[in-house]
């Protein structure tokens, strides 16, 4: 029991270690996609409306991007740029790892048997049982494609606002100022 005790934290250790590597930090400016415009990335542009724009991304600087949808190029200036999400794609190599492990694992458990540790054909069924949770853990993180956000325009910093309300009454004459943060 200890060995399928041991594939199983085998196998959660390999599914946090492979989640925990496609995390990555939003670009702090639009310039910094420039590396998305070099491999033609598909993006989803959101501007300050609400308007969406996909696309392949052929451009991007400081003054805004460039997204190519169908035929059209699309201009979309800094100031409009509210996030741009890029399409990414799960590791294949993460889902063969964890297939294998739960594959290989739950057949090992045959293993308990003390009939089957002298019998060839018991190995045999843990190999290839491995390889098709390999297989199934490759088909599904083909399937799997997701958006993840890849810049957020910075909020813009509040300005004071000062009113001046002119008032005359009895007497006095003035005007009441109202600051508002």
């Amino acid at each position: 029991m200890k060995r399928a005790a041991r594939l199983a934290l085998l196998a959660t250790a390999l599914g946090a270690a492979t989640t925990e590597a496609a995390a990555q930090p939003v670009a702090a400016s639009l310039d910094s996609l420039a590396v998305l415009s070099q491999t033609r990335a598909v993006v989803t542009v959101t501007d300050r409306s609400g308007r969406r724009v996909r696309g392949r991304l052929e451009e991007a600087s400081p003054a805004g991007l460039v997204v190519r949808s169908g035929d059209a190029l699309q201009r979309i200036d800094a100031a409009d740029v509210r996030s741009v999400r890029a399409r990414r794609e799960d590791s294949l190599a993460g889902g063969a790892l964890i297939g294998a492990a739960v594959g290989g694992g739950l057949s090992s458990l045959q293993f308990l048997d003390n009939e089957c540790r002298d019998d060839g054909g018991c190995y045999a069924a843990v190999a290839i049982n491995t390889g098709l949770g390999a297989l199934v853990g490759v088909a599904i993180d083909a399937l799997i494609r997701r958006q993840v956000e890849v810049y957020v325009s910075p909020a813009p910093t509040p300005q004071p606002a000062i009113t001046a309300t002119p008032f005359v009454e009895r007497g006095r004459a003035g005007a009441r100022l109202t600051v508002e943060f």
